[in-house]
């Protein structure tokens, strides 16, 4: 396992090296072709953060869906052009490519659909889908994705626990380098759009985030841990054992639940620093009851432009997801993990205790400060 693990992390470096490089050297041939990218305004960009598998994904391409004053980034811009130089070679080539019969997005769309029929279940995806843009910071080991190849790099998880474990020049460099990659997709796009983004990892972001962008708003999407947990595993299961690791590995486990567990303790603060106005956080159960009226609660607390054109979409895309039903299965079980002292590690009550105690599920009456999963994390570390 070791040396398979080795061999698959060194062939993955060697290909993502020079491709990383590419991109750090067309992002810098970006600030002498293009003068005026730093002066491109981020109006009012909308953040979707939260728990993963709490519906951030149903959200995020449900809004998008509002394309006349949304603008988000698809999964091409983020892993093949990041820079405004490479978006319009792409583009460039796309059209060479059409006039001579797609051979090479014909290609891409085999590859797509390989990709889709292996993961399909857990996460759907495609080039031109709205995709998590701190994918965009691959370059700059600025995302957490690094995660799948070297889950027992501390780096990797004090990079998780952004607002608590990274210097503050560190946090700073990482928020400079997003949001040039944000101005740069205005830049392309136009600079009329509001930008949307929908990163799960950003949720320990969340207040640097809204000091960078002092007139963002933010949804916040919460699901009960022993759903999340175990469906976070189970997602990551393949992409880590093509890596080599294993996911049911007690220590990833444990680092993985102590995480979770400090977004959910973010979401629970985060009303104390940000306004109503400016923040709102939704239920996954709440979401996936009616989707569309969550839309219309964040349209009414922000003043989010949707036109009538993008309405119509967006209630249709509504109307088709309350069709879905998801074939990812997982359980509890097969991480070894038991639902009490889960909900405990989340500083919530068992829902037997919650209801001999009057207490609601989302309720934590003793309420942990926010360091306190940290530490949990550490003598987890040690004692295995």
């Amino acid at each position: 396992m070791r040396i398979w693990n080795a061999i698959i992390g060194v062939t993955i470096r060697l290909v993502c090296l020079p491709v990383f490089l590419i991109h750090r050297v067309a992002l810098r041939l970006d600030t002498w072709l293009y003068p005026s990218l730093q002066e491109v305004p981020i109006k009012k960009p909308l953040f979707i953060v939260g728990l993963p598998r709490s519906g951030t994904t149903l959200l995020h391409r449900l809004i998008a869906k509002e394309n006349q004053h949304f603008t988000t980034m698809p999964l091409w811009e983020l892993v093949l052009a990041p820079a405004v130089c490479q978006k319009r070679l792409v583009g460039r080539l796309t059209r060479v490519d059409r006039s001579i019969g797609h051979p090479l997005g014909k290609l891409l769309h085999l590859v797509e659909r390989q990709c889709v029929r292996r993961f399909g279940s857990v996460h759907t995806s495609s080039l031109r889908a709205p995709e998590e843009d701190y994918l965009g910071l691959l370059p700059f080991g600025g995302c957490f994705l690094k995660v799948l190849i070297d889950p027992m790099n501390q780096s990797v998880w004090d990079l998780a626990f952004f607002d608590q474990r990274l210097e503050s020049e560190q946090q700073q460099r990482l928020l400079s380098r997003y949001r040039g990659l944000v101005q740069r997709h205005l830049f392309y796009r136009g600079h009329h759009y509001r930008y949307l983004s929908k990163n799960p990892s950003f949720t320990s972001w969340l207040i640097p985030l809204s000091e960078t962008f002092p007139d963002a708003c933010f949804i916040g999407l919460r699901r009960q841990p022993e759903q999340c947990v175990p469906s976070q595993l189970s997602s990551l299961r393949d992409g880590m054992k093509l890596l080599g690791n294993d996911v049911t590995s007690p220590t990833i486990i444990s680092r993985f639940v102590d995480l979770l567990a400090h977004y959910w303790f973010v979401l629970e603060c985060a009303p104390q620093v940000l306004p109503p106005t400016r923040l709102m956080c939704i239920e996954y159960d709440e979401l996936v009851s009616d989707s569309f009226a969550v839309i219309e609660k964040a349209v009414t607390r922000f003043g989010l432009p949707l036109s009538e054109d993008g309405r119509r979409e967006v209630r249709q895309a509504c109307e088709q997801q309350r069709h879905y039903r998801s074939r990812h299965v997982y359980s509890l079980e097969e991480f070894g993990l038991d639902r009490i002292p889960l909900r405990a590690a989340f500083g919530l009550k068992s829902h037997s205790e919650a209801n001999d105690s009057g207490t609601s599920q989302g309720e934590a009456p003793q309420r942990r400060p926010l360091v306190t999963p940290s530490h949990m994390v550490h003598k987890a570390t040690e004692a295995s």
